[in-house]
């Protein structure tokens, strides 16, 4: 009967040391499989920037022949892939441990490609006289921010509404390994989140649709039918 049991308890041992391994092994590969995602999206998005500079440095050289048509279909093509990106990113699993390294050399990668985006946008307009608004999104973890989710389903809900014409860039302010991340909090002094910055003005705090949907209709030349109520 005891040696009964004690080959009970080694089978049991063994099986549960099975399925550990396999939830390991399951949780390496998803997580190798993310990071590979990303990687190659961050890799497209640089050729696609690399490109638009491309793009502009002709522009700049023959400003008599502006094709702005061209250049703003081609950057909304590339915004909206970033866009896609920065939803995959940020629905990571922010506790992950896997791969943490790589994650985080992804997530600095992805912050540099906003801002070159950001400033591509402030170009567009400067050239082409784009209708577009920026919105600068600055965020924390769960603790620090309870009402960051709720910020950050009222800017999906806007860039539905006005797609293109609207570009939303968020920041991990706790990401403070990439330099650009303190600079750009102390240029519009951001030390409370969320925190929004429409057109260079920063707004601390959350704001409701209605609140950032005003903000944003004082800017557009065009009203559209959501400016219009």
């Amino acid at each position: 009967m005891r040696s009964l049991s004690k080959d009970k308890y080694i089978i049991a041992g063994l099986i549960t040391l099975g399925i550990f391994l396999l939830g390991l092994f399951l949780g390496l590969a998803i997580e190798g499989k993310r990071v590979n995602y990303i990687e190659s999206a961050g890799k497209r998005q640089n050729l696609d920037f690399s490109s638009l500079q491309l793009q502009y440095a002709f522009i700049d050289q023959l400003s008599q022949e502006k094709n702005c048509l061209a250049v703003q279909k081609t950057f909304e093509q590339n915004i909206n892939n970033l866009e896609s990106t920065r939803i995959r990113l940020e629905n990571f699993d922010r506790d992950a441990t896997l791969n943490k390294n790589e994650l985080d050399i992804l997530k600095n990668e992805y912050i540099l490609a906003q801002i070159r985006y950001w400033l591509l946008a402030e170009r567009t307009r400067e050239l082409c006289g784009a209708d577009v608004v920026s919105i600068l999104y600055f965020f924390s973890d769960e603790k620090e921010c309870p009402d960051c989710e709720r910020q950050a389903f009222v800017l999906t809900y806007l860039k539905k509404k006005f797609e293109d014409k609207l570009l939303i860039f968020s920041f991990d302010s706790k990401f403070e390994s990439e330099p650009m991340i303190p600079l750009l909090k102390n240029t519009y002094n951001v030390s409370s989140y969320p925190t929004i910055v429409v057109e260079g003005r920063p707004k601390k705090g959350f704001q409701d649709k209605d609140i950032i949907l005003k903000e944003l209709c004082s800017y557009y030349r065009e009203k559209t039918e959501d400016c219009a109520k």
